[in-house]
C-alpha cells in the first residue's frame, strides 16, 4: 500500500528500475492525490506521474479508470478492490445457508457494518431512523460493530427508538450472520470516508444493495459495475428508502465478482511479468 510508505515505495523504485527489476505498488485511496491542493499532496502527485515514465515500474489504483478517469493521471493501471472479489465459496455459502435459515422478518433489515463513526456515516445512520417514524415502521435498522466514543450519543437515541446496535467487535462468522440478515447494507460515507470500502464490496459480491451517497466515488463505482445501490444525499435518506429496494441477487454478485477477479489477477500477472 503506496500510502502507507510512499517514500519507501519511490526509493525501492528507483533502486530496482537500475537493476532491471519490476516494482508494483498498489494506490487503495488515490482521491486526495488526484484533487488535493495541498504541497504535500502535490508534490506526490508529481512524483506519481514521474514515477509513471519509468520501465518497469507501475502504480495501480484499486479503482477503474472509468470510474474516476483523472486517476489515469498518476497511475499506469489499476485492478478492482481485492474486497471486490475475495469471498471464499465456504463463505457464500455459509451467507445463503443463514439467509435462508433465518425466519421471514416482519421489515425490511438494512445494516450498518464494522466500527460505528461519524467516517463511516452512522450519525447519519442513526439519527435518520430515530428521527422518521415511516422509516422504523419498515425497516429494522441494525448497527453491527464497536461504536466510536464521539458517536455514543447518537447511538443511545437510536437504541431508545428501537434500534439494535451490537456495540463490540464481531467475528467473521458474525459478519457473515449480519449479510445473510440485510436487505441493505449502509455505505452512505461522508467525503471523508469516500474511499475503498470492504463492506461495499463485500456487499456487492453477495448481491446485497448497498446505500450510497449520490455522486460519491462508491457511487459512480456502482454505476460503472451496476452493482445493486440506493444513491441518495444525506437529508433524503428516509425519502429514498420509501421506494422498494432493488431485490439481493446472489447470482449477479457471484459472477461479477469472477469477472473482477479473473481481470484483476490477469492485470497483476502482467504487470509483474509473469506468463499468462
Amino acid at each position: 500500500m503506496i500510502e502507507e510508505a510512499f517514500l519507501l515505495y519511490l526509493v525501492a523504485s528507483l533502486l530496482r528500475v537500475v537493476t532491471g527489476r519490476r516494482t508494483v505498488g498498489l494506490l487503495l485511496c488515490p482521491m486526495p492525490l488526484v484533487i488535493s491542493r495541498r504541497p504535500l499532496e502535490r508534490c506526490k502527485r508529481l512524483a506519481l506521474q514521474w514515477l509513471k515514465r519509468l520501465p518497469g515500474c507501475q502504480t495501480l489504483t484499486i479503482v477503474p479508470f472509468s470510474v474516476f478517469p483523472a486517476f489515469s493521471s498518476i497511475a499506469s493501471g489499476w485492478i478492482y478492490d481485492f474486497q471486490l472479489w475475495d469471498l471464499t465459496g465456504e463463505e457464500r455459502d455459509a451467507v445463503n445457508t443463514l439467509r435462508r435459515e433465518r425466519h421471514p422478518p416482519e421489515c425490511g433489515v438494512v445494516t450498518a457494518i464494522g466500527t460505528q463513526s461519524r467516517r463511516k456515516g452512522f450519525d447519519l445512520f442513526a439519527d435518520t431512523y430515530t428521527r422518521s417514524c415511516d422509516l422504523r415502521r419498515r425497516f429494522q435498522f441494525i448497527a453491527c460493530g464497536k461504536v466510536a466514543p464521539s458517536v455514543a450519543d447518537y447511538a443511545a437515541a437510536f437504541c431508545e427508538a428501537g434500534g439494535v446496535a451490537v456495540d463490540r467487535a464481531v467475528s467473521d462468522c458474525e459478519l457473515l450472520g449480519a449479510y445473510a440478515a440485510s436487505d441493505a447494507v449502509w455505505c452512505l460515507y461522508p467525503p471523508t470516508g469516500d474511499h475503498a470500502s470492504g463492506i461495499l464490496g463485500r456487499a456487492a459480491q453477495l448481491g446485497i444493495p448497498v446505500v450510497v451517497r449520490y455522486g460519491s466515488l462508491a457511487h459512480r463505482l456502482c454505476i460503472v459495475e451496476n452493482i445493486l445501490h440506493v444513491a441518495t444525499t444525506a437529508d433524503r435518506v428516509a425519502e429514498r428508502l420509501a421506494d422498494p429496494l432493488p431485490p439481493r441477487d446472489d447470482r449477479r454478485g457471484r459472477m461479477m465478482a469472477l469477472r473482477f477477479a479473473r481481470e484483476s489477477e490477469a492485470t497483476l500477472r502482467a504487470a509483474f511479468g509473469l506468463a499468462g
